[in-house]
């Protein structure tokens, strides 16, 4: 009997052991808010659903494996707050499902779906994340930089252990004529150091859909009729960005990211060059006004956006907001900020309050 014990402590004490080298953790988004569009479609409308932060939960795993290696895993979806649908139908990790090995020594292998590597790189740079506000993101997410779905599948990613703050990654995705028509090659390099981040990036897509024509309210593009809901398919799309955040002291943060989207057809070629930047003044402990903006020189028009807003942390998990955007489009296009209807005009306004969390 006491053998049978001593042997029950053993395995007790094994197990233990094993579960204090392991984690799980399950977290994930909440926003809701309401919305004032000034014009869409011609009309003023109250909009209610995420726009600070896209919904999402998500689980994400380690497993020591001896010798500074461990065996990871991350599952992630998006869904809407305002109707409790998914963001992608039929897809039950829309964001991203991917397991693999990671070492202090080598570095990270992961296999999977995945994120593109300019939204991995650029968005936490970006106004839309910084400033918690997907209407700051670019013109119909051309350039990927915005959680909208555009997750490679079939893909396989190394990074490299970080040296001196700085580590780079590079990501392949095979090509699938039913999941991902054509092949994904993406890369990048960041470095880390105190106040300073920054990041350079490229990506190449072939055979992509990019929603522009309700995005943009366009009824065609490069050559192709976008009439009916049609989706835009670009025969290339080559994604090139540079990004960066400072924090000068406890009271300010400067950010700013500039990229260029080379696209084409089989009738065209076209190209979309952005220049963002954006400040956080941290008036108290616990409040953030932000100043954010950009112009997008998209083929014949020009979008030019701003956005200010209040942030306030009730906690370390739970936000409360109110924000302003306005955009002007000069050339063939209307205004179009993004998540909301294309406007009837050259100009188009959004006034919201919202309340966010974190879990």
């Amino acid at each position: 009997m006491k053998r049978r014990l001593a042997a029950t402590a053993a395995l007790i004490a094994l197990s233990a052991g094993a579960n204090a080298q392991s984690s799980l953790s399950f977290y994930g988004s909440v926003d809701e808010g309401i919305t004032y569009a000034t014009n869409e479609k011609g009309h003023g409308t109250a909009v209610v659903g995420p726009v600070a932060v896209p919904d999402f939960f998500g689980i994400r795993g380690a497993e020591d494996l001896g010798g500074q290696t461990k065996a990871i895993f991350a599952l992630q979806d998006g869904f809407l707050s305002s109707t409790g649908a998914g963001t992608i139908a039929g897809e039950a990790f829309s964001h991203f499902a991917w397991v693999g090995l990671s070492s202090n020594q080598y570095g990270t292998v992961t296999l999977g779906r995945q994120l593109d590597l300019t939204t991995e790189t650029l968005r936490l740079n970006s106004n839309g994340s910084v400033q918690y506000t997907f209407y700051l993101f670019h013109p119909a997410n051309i350039d990927n930089i915005g959680i909208r779905g555009d997750s490679i599948n079939n893909s396989v990613k190394y990074t490299t252990p970080d040296f001196h703050g700085l580590t780079a990654t590079v990501l392949y995705g095979f090509d699938d004529t039913t999941t991902q028509p054509g092949r994904v090659v993406s890369a990048d390099v960041i470095y880390r150091n105190g106040p300073v981040r920054a990041s350079a990036v490229y990506s190449s897509w072939r055979n992509h859909a990019i929603d522009v024509g309700t995005q943009l309210g366009y009824t065609s593009f490069l050559g192709q009729s976008l009439g009916g809901g049609k989706i835009f398919s670009a025969k290339t799309q080559d994604i090139g960005g540079l990004s960066a955040t400072w924090s000068v002291n406890r009271k300010l943060d400067l950010h700013a990211v500039l990229t260029q989207v080379n696209l084409s057809t089989d009738t065209g070629s076209g190209r979309m060059r952005t220049v963002e930047a954006g400040a956080d003044i941290h008036t108290n402990a616990a409040n953030t006004v932000t100043l954010g903006g950009y112009v997008s020189w998209l083929t014949d028009t020009r979008y030019s956006e701003l956005g200010i807003g209040d942030v306030y942390a009730l906690s370390r998990r739970t936000i409360v907001y109110a924000q302003a955007t306005y955009q002007h489009a000069d050339g063939a296009g209307n205004a179009a900020i993004p998540l909301l209807a294309p406007s009837s005009s050259p100009n188009q306004a959004a006034f919201r309050i919202g309340v966010h969390h974190f879990f």
